[in-house]
């Protein structure tokens, strides 16, 4: 099967796997408006990288909503606009979370963890084109 099933896979149960669209407004950064879907602020930016070339981003954000709540979203770069496969996971460090993954053009999730106070997160996304895979994880970060 594919290595992106298998990596799929990977990421739904540990979600330890990780890719830009355009710059979101700086009004819609600071103001903790919601971007792409996710509600907060935006607190960490990861690169997912393949063959030293960065493919998209993975982006965090926090709102203090629900006990703590943080979101994920992957968004592409280097092949935007460009239908192919996606994935983005986020859960709190040694829990079960959220996997979203499929053909995208633009970005993959938001994906949602709540009750995150107190608590460090695993995210991490990637991408496939051709076979190559792009993705990154960060496990353990995030923590308040």
């Amino acid at each position: 099967m594919r290595r992106t099933f298998a990596t799929a896979a990977a990421l739904a149960l540990s979600l330890t796997g990780l890719g830009v669209a355009t710059a979101p407004s700086a009004s819609a950064a600071t103001s903790g408006a919601a971007e792409y879907g996710c509600p907060g602020s935006l607190v960490g930016t990861y690169n997912t990288p393949a063959s030293g070339e960065v493919w998209g981003q993975l982006r965090v954000y926090y709102s203090s909503a629900n006990g703590g709540t943080n979101c994920a979203v992957l968004l592409a770069k280097k092949y935007y606009g460009s239908s192919h496969y996606m994935e983005v996971g986020i859960n709190i460090s040694g829990r079960s979370g959220k996997l979203d993954s499929g053909a995208y053009q633009y970005y993959a999730g938001p994906v949602t963890v709540t009750g995150t106070n107190g608590h460090c997160i695993d995210v991490g996304g990637g991408e496939d084109n051709g076979g190559i895979w792009a993705g990154r994880s960060v496990k353990g970060v995030h923590c308040g």
